[in-house]
């Protein structure tokens, strides 16, 4: 596979990909609130099997999970599932593939698009060591 995605053939992506779900555990919104508890650090992949750079993104964050802190912990949220829509809007998710971290419940950081794997470890290793970041903001207020 090519190490960067600007390398990447458009036809080198299925789309959808047959029968592909994340290895990480789901979340959805009712969910979030005791997987938060039992873990201060959680880094979700927000995904969609529509799309081909999810199964990319899921690659990159295995080989980058030995470098994240011991207690981080990695799960994924389908987008479509209507039980995570709450969920992906109050994390902000405007595209796929998103990573968003949070320490003890709170947003911490959020990742748009691929990275290679030093760039993303990298990326979470200081999102989870940084403060907070404001709430999303409702974009759709201003239209």
């Amino acid at each position: 596979m090519p190490s960067s995605v600007l390398e990447m053939d458009e036809q080198e992506i299925p789309r959808p990909v047959s029968n592909y779900v994340p290895a990480w555990p789901p979340v959805t919104t009712e969910t979030f609130t005791s997987l938060s508890a039992d873990s201060p650090i959680l880094i979700v992949h927000f995904w969609a099997v529509w799309n081909g750079y999810d199964r990319i993104m899921e690659s990159r964050l295995n080989e980058t999970k030995h470098r994240l802190p011991e207690p981080a912990q990695i799960l994924s949220c389908n987008i479509d599932d209507a039980d995570c829509f709450e969920f992906a809007k109050n994390s902000g998710v405007v595209n796929i593939p998103w990573l968003s971290v949070f320490v003890n419940g709170r947003i911490h950081g959020h990742i748009c698009g691929l990275r290679a794997p030093d760039t993303l470890a990298n990326e979470l290793i200081a999102f989870i060591a940084n403060e907070p970041i404001a709430p999303p903001r409702k974009w759709w207020r201003f239209w």
